[in-house]
């Protein structure tokens, strides 16, 4: 359920950055309006998807299971209460301060007077979508992942509409009038995205109440933000860096990097963060039962299950890398030098793959044995990985060498975590299904090389990037199964199912 509607979220939010990027091209106005929704999304991640969801769940899945749903309730609008004055205390002092930092830029600064402007306006949208992490996250407990999985598609919906209205307002032109418009399309969508779930959850029988009083639960979830928002706020300053340096580095450096996140967060999105988002909650349960020989074999298939999606992800991305790339974006303004551009960071960031769903996994592991500490520990050391990488690699490779930066300080996070985790919780080794995966990838891979190299024989342009993406990328996969069925790849039959049924 999770991964369909996941899927046709992805599939709006790249129709959503094809359209806008066709509208805006590379340039000063694309690079402002990439930095501006970055800068609330990262605050999303950090608190909202981040350290207050990752606390909430654990406390709130005891409390169901020991007390009764009721009082699990009572606990979350005491959470919700509090997120809710300080949620909304930051996001007037974001609109503050982009507010008075257009006073002291030049309007011919382009770039980081826009930035300043759409920022203002965008950084409401931080209250909404962390009011709806927490309603999803609390839905995925009480095993409802319907409703809140479809909200992402009414927000890529309402920025899409919002850009055909400012064009048809403004004309194709004026695309800082436009890139304004889609600004407010975001508060839309995410006021939908904070309704839906919440109707949702009051039909399971939550009703809101302001409750700013303390309580044993309280205390707990203290206990596990601080260090879990320490921990996170590590590692979306590793984001951050990559983003600032980048909105500093030239025009084109920003969309690129967003481009190629973009592409990297869609096997992302729609399979490794879907598995890890139906697990979480489980294991949680487990851990809380002290059923260590379950939880333990829950987390190794979960982990399994995520690798032998990100890696064939990974090799198949980068052999299709071009026609991908251009048959997704390759539109109106947007044209073959822009291609150029992105496709060596594309293809960067893309080869983190397999370390950056390793590292969502692993985290989810920790944090489900209210461990928060450890992550923090590996972040503080990842952070320094990635500054030292991109101070020494974006002069020579520009934004490559950003997503070089980022993808070096995910492979340590996610090795430091592996280590951690199998210490502490003795969790079974992966290195056989690890190779068995891998083998069948580089299989499929050289596959879709020769029949695009076949392909290209024939039909060029358009009709060989629609072929490689319609065509190509089945018949690859199909290779990769049946590679993994000659390998005799034990999680063959539970990846199926969990692609198909989940």
């Amino acid at each position: 359920m999770v991964a369909l509607a996941t899927v046709g979220s992805r599939i709006m939010g790249l129709v959503r950055d094809s359209v806008s990027m066709a509208y805006m091209s590379i340039g000063a106005v694309s690079s402002a309006y990439t930095f501006a929704f970055s800068l609330p999304n990262l605050m999303r991640r950090l608190l909202g998807e981040g350290a207050l969801s990752s606390a909430i769940v654990p406390i709130f899945s005891h409390s169901a299971k020991n007390s009764g749903v009721d009082t699990a309730f009572d606990f979350l609008n005491k959470a919700l209460s509090r997120a809710i004055v300080w949620m909304a205390a930051i996001s007037l002092l974001g609109v503050a301060l982009s507010l008075a930092s257009m006073l002291f830029i030049d309007a011919e600064q382009t770039r980081y007077f826009l930035g300043a402007k759409y920022t203002a306006v965008l950084f409401p949208y931080l209250l909404l979508v962390c009011m709806a992490a927490i309603f999803t996250a609390v839905l995925n407990v009480l095993d409802s992942f319907a409703a809140p999985s479809v909200t992402p598609m009414i927000l890529n919906a309402c920025i899409i509409a919002s850009l055909f209205a400012a064009v048809a307002i403004f004309g194709k032109a004026d695309i800082e009038n436009i890139a304004l418009f889609m600004c407010f399309g975001w508060l839309v969508g995410g006021l939908f995205q904070m309704l839906l779930p919440a109707y949702w959850l009051a039909k399971k029988g939550w009703r809101f109440k302001f409750d700013m009083g303390p309580s044993r639960e309280m205390s707990e979830l203290y206990a596990l933000f601080v260090p879990a928002l320490t921990g996170a706020a590590v590692v979306q300053l590793n984001i951050f860096i990559s983003k600032l340096l980048a909105f500093n580095l030239n025009d084109s450096a920003t969309p690129a990097l967003y481009i190629s996140s973009r592409i990297l967060e869609f096997p992302l999105g729609v399979f490794t963060v879907s598995i890890a988002t139906v697990y979480f909650p489980r294991l949680a349960k487990l851990a809380a039962s002290g059923d260590r020989n379950s939880f333990n074999r829950e987390y190794s298939d979960g982990l399994t299950a995520t690798l032998a999606i990100a890696i064939p992800a990974m090799f198949g991305i980068l052999a299709l890398s071009r026609e991908i790339l251009s048959l997704l974006f390759k539109w109106g303004l947007f044209g073959l030098k822009d291609v150029d551009i992105c496709l060596p960071v594309m293809c960067v960031s893309v080869a983190g793959l397999p370390f950056f769903a390793f590292t969502a996994y692993a985290t989810r592991g920790f944090h489900s044995n209210k461990d928060t500490k450890t992550p923090v520990r590996i972040s503080y050391a990842s952070i320094a990985v990635n500054l030292a990488l991109s101070v020494a690699l974006m002069f020579k490779f520009e934004a490559s060498g950003l997503a070089a930066a980022n993808v070096a300080a995910a492979v340590f996070s996610s090795v430091a975590l592996h280590a951690k985790l199998r210490n502490k919780l003795k969790t079974e080794p992966i290195i056989k299904n690890v190779g068995l995966i891998t083998l069948a990838s580089l299989t499929m891979a050289a596959a879709c090389m020769g029949m695009k190299y076949l392909a290209r024989m024939y039909i060029g342009g358009k009709a060989l990037d629609l072929a490689c993406v319609c065509a190509i990328v089945p018949m690859g996969v199909l290779v990769y199964i049946g590679m993994l069925r000659i390998l005799k790849f034990e999680g063959l039959k539970q990846l199926k199912r969990i692609c198909l049924n989940r």
